[in-house]
């Protein structure tokens, strides 16, 4: 199903986000979550399953970088519905920086927990093969890179909390069709 066009200019532009886009979107919050936890709760599994949790949380985090540039790509092939019609310029603005500081968390935080891994000696294991540090090992350094990745992360959580809140106000107060152009289609 093709989403329905609005004419600006001479160029058509999409009203609301297409399949692909709502599908990343969507899988990236999920994941985006589910890392977030599973960093927050790694030391209330049993030692025993540490390990097995940390490579779950990195191969969580990979996914992520790879859907990250699958969304980009996405978005420079078909774009992005203009905001809708009667918005304030001021608003537009923060939601401008606001996506913005999104995309840079998406790919900075990962990066970071990479570097953590990394500067600690240790590789990444995807089962059929291991991605080896590229780096030598700095335990000191790790450190401060583990607190960088963690901080990002609540970074990203605040932002993509504030962006959900942003959401339902031009949902519920608004009452535009901001938010149902990234829900799915009925």
């Amino acid at each position: 199903m093709t989403d329905v066009m609005r004419m600006s200019g001479t160029k058509q532009q999409p009203r609301a986000y297409g399949p692909v886009a709502r599908a990343l979107h969507w899988s990236m919050a999920v994941g985006i979550l589910f890392a977030f936890l599973l960093g927050l709760t790694v030391d209330a599994f049993p030692r025993a399953y540490e390990n097995t949790v940390v490579q779950v949380h990195m191969i969580v985090g990979l996914a992520l970088l790879v859907l990250l540039a699958l969304r980009l790509v996405s978005r420079l092939i078909t774009g992005a519905p203009a905001p809708e019609a009667g918005g304030s310029p001021l608003l537009e603005k923060l939601a401008g920086a606001g996506h913005l500081g999104l995309y840079a968390l998406m790919l900075v935080v990962p990066i970071a927990g990479l570097a953590t891994i990394f500067l600690r000696g240790r590789g990444i294991d995807l089962g059929l093969f291991t991605i080896a540090s590229p780096i030598e090992a700095n335990r000191a350094l790790g450190r401060s890179a583990k607190e960088v990745h963690e901080l990002l992360s609540f970074a990203l959580i605040g932002l993509a909390a504030l962006h959900a809140a942003a959401a339902v106000f031009h949902h519920v107060v608004l009452r535009d069709g901001t938010m149902r152009r990234m829900m799915p289609q009925r």
